[in-house]
């Protein structure tokens, strides 16, 4: 038979229970605003009813709130993590090469190498109108100066964008380890909560935020599984979960910890126009030294996208075969599969190879040029390597290396800034050799042979002497005074022909030697150069200039299309997950009215039960 205040029991279980539910109510529609809040549901059912020797068999005793549960789809949140990283990586890039491009347009625009253009054209027109005049002499070398200064002022823009990269990837470093610290915490924060009974969903939501944020940064990989007590068969699962979180499927969080990355700066270039400094990512060691190397190459987000851009090479690195290997002196001889000519060559002087898997430095490369100019079969001299102590030593080359891979750098399919440098290499390297060809083959003023017109200074001072350097067949080092030295950094009018106007060439020694200084024979192949469409494969210098222009802006439309795509994904999906975690401030308010009312009906009960009992107790004397 049940008890007398059966009824009385039941009503406060539902008092009970409406007042959770409003509760609950009022909490969603305070975070309704709240960035990653989860929407909150009491969860019920009818509490265990009794069994009576009646003819109606059991009662109902009311009900009973099981748990406060945040509606939340973990599929929703893995699609939008991707398509977070994606978005994020696409939007770098886009970003990065949009500052490139800006860069490029100030050249490329009617200030910059088209009012060059011009004003070269008619400083050589006046020149052959007057070929002995000093101030025409002066007015040309100032203006074939300042185009010089505009090719430095892009390459310097593009290395000063390369170290703002760098320094970002710094900061997205510092930000991704902040979060596996954050994101570890909380887990230890829910699972002790969880252990014991209690609810998290509130922590839940914040490490939510988190993992969020860190996908912006890289791909996360998320795994959540219920901790097991007990072994084998016997094994139950405890009211608490676990959280793995992998990055480039190495962990980066779990319940025993959480690992750090670190950055490691080069001391070597990779490519020989790249920033000093520039940084690699390790795992952390225990002892905070760097440990694994961290690959961004196998993942996306922002930190890829800032890789991309600030290592991007298209592929075009130097790689080759091991033909020939000496221990003493320490050098290795690499074959290319093809001849690399002077104007692509854009490894350092001295750098890091990778042979057959292990990186070892040198300090020197000589390398064989045929008739063509093309270069190959590279020594890379006085060779070391780093040891298990971590110290510098000689090389030390294992047995069988003949015939493997050799390799400088990474492939990076994006063109990022060493490819544009790479470019600017190829436009001073190639219009240098047109023009200084000419110039050698001609005299100045005064009947001396012609000096090299564009060049580069040396370490000492001195202007690297191009002219003649390769001739035939034979060998070149990275020290000679080669096209190899010329770069989009330091190239430059002749340091002579700006402080001595008569050291211009514009005539051949036989008219000079025969008294006629009105002569101009070199000059005009020289104002033919400027439109020879035979000097580059694209074309002219301003054709040259327009193809880098044109692929930059594809590559910066493409990153565009692609970064809003992916942003529509991602707000697509996020509707999807706020459909099922978002708090409908409509419902909620809905809600309100439904609870209060039917917490004013379990009061009712309560308060006729209560005046039942009354009459029973206190008017009957049972």
């Amino acid at each position: 038979m049940p008890s007398t205040f059966l009824g009385l029991n039941t009503g406060l279980s539902g008092l009970t229970y409406f007042q959770t539910a409003l509760n609950t109510t009022a909490h969603n529609i305070s975070n309704a605003d709240t960035k990653g809040y989860s929407r909150q549901n009491v969860q019920a059912s009818a509490s265990d009813a009794l069994r009576l020797n009646k003819t109606y068999g059991m009662m109902g005793t009311g009900i009973t709130a099981s748990a406060v549960e945040r509606q939340r789809n973990a599929y929703y949140d893995t699609k939008y993590w991707s398509a977070n990283s994606k978005y994020s990586q696409y939007n770098s890039q886009h970003a990065n090469l949009e500052q490139l491009q800006t860069y490029m347009n100030e050249m490329t625009s009617e200030a910059g190498y088209t009012k060059w253009m011009a004003e070269m054209s008619d400083a050589m027109q006046d020149l052959s109108t007057k070929p002995a005049d000093y101030t025409t002499r002066i007015s040309f070398a100032l203006t074939a100066d300042s185009f010089t200064d505009m090719v430095n002022e892009l390459a310097s823009n593009f290395q000063s964008t390369q170290k703002t990269i760098n320094d970002e990837v710094e900061l997205a470093v510092s930000e991704v380890n902040s979060l596996a610290k954050q994101i570890y915490e909380l887990t230890q924060e829910i699972i002790t909560v969880e252990l014991k009974g209690g609810n998290a969903n509130d922590l839940r939501d914040k490490r939510g935020v988190c993992i969020d944020t860190l996908s912006e940064y890289i791909n996360v990989d998320v795994d959540e599984r219920s901790i097991m007590y007990g072994v084998g068969n016997d094994q139950v699962e405890a009211n608490a979960k676990t959280l793995t979180i992998r990055i480039n499927g190495e962990i980066l969080v779990d319940e025993l910890g959480y690992n750090e990355l670190t950055i490691v700066p080069r001391e070597q270039k990779v490519n020989q126009n790249d920033q000093d400094g520039l940084v690699d990512i390790y795992w952390k060691n225990a002892d905070d030294t760097a440990g694994e190397f961290f690959n961004t190459a196998n993942t996306t987000g922002r930190i890829a996208g800032l890789f991309n851009i600030r290592d991007g090479n298209n592929g075009e690195v130097f790689s080759g075969k091991t033909t020939a290997v000496s221990d003493n002196p320490p050098e290795v001889t690499v074959s290319l599969a093809e001849s690399v000519a002077m104007k692509d060559l854009n490894i350092p002087s001295e750098g890091t190879i990778t042979l057959n898997g292990k990186d070892y430095l040198y300090d020197g490369w000589t390398a064989e040029y045929d008739a063509a100019g093309k270069l190959n079969n590279f020594t890379f001299k006085n060779m070391t390597m780093i040891d298990e102590k971590n110290a510098e030593v000689t090389a030390i080359f294992p047995t069988g290396i003949d015939g493997r891979q050799a390799q400088i750098g990474v492939k990076n399919m994006t063109k990022g800034i060493p490819y544009y440098q790479a470019k600017l290499n190829e436009l001073v390297r190639v219009f240098s050799k047109y023009m200084n060809d000419l110039t050698g083959a001609g005299a100045d003023a005064d009947g001396n042979p012609g000096l090299d017109a564009f060049t580069a200074q040396a370490p000492d001072g001195h202007d690297f002497v191009l002219k003649g350097s390769m001739q035939g067949t034979g060998t070149i080092s990275s020290g000679d005074d080669s096209y190899y030295r010329l770069n989009g950094l330091n190239w430059e009018l002749n340091q002579q022909w700006k402080t001595d106007p008569k050291k211009i060439v514009v005539s051949y020694k036989e008219d000079i030697d025969q008294g006629n200084i009105e002569a101009r024979g070199i000059l005009e192949k020289m104002m033919a150069g400027l439109t020879d469409t035979s000097m580059f494969q694209q074309g002219n210098v301003s054709h040259f200039l327009q193809a880098i222009t044109t692929n930059m802006a594809v590559d910066t439309k493409k990153n565009e299309v692609f970064a809003a795509n992916q942003d529509d994904i991602r707000y697509t999906i996020d509707n999807q997950r706020a459909s099922i975690s978002g708090v409908d401030k409509n419902e909620e308010g809905s809600n309100l009215t439904k609870f209060q009312e039917l917490y004013r009906l379990a009061s009712k009960v309560i308060s006729v039960l209560n005046e039942v009992y009354d009459k029973l107790i206190n008017e009957t004397g049972v």
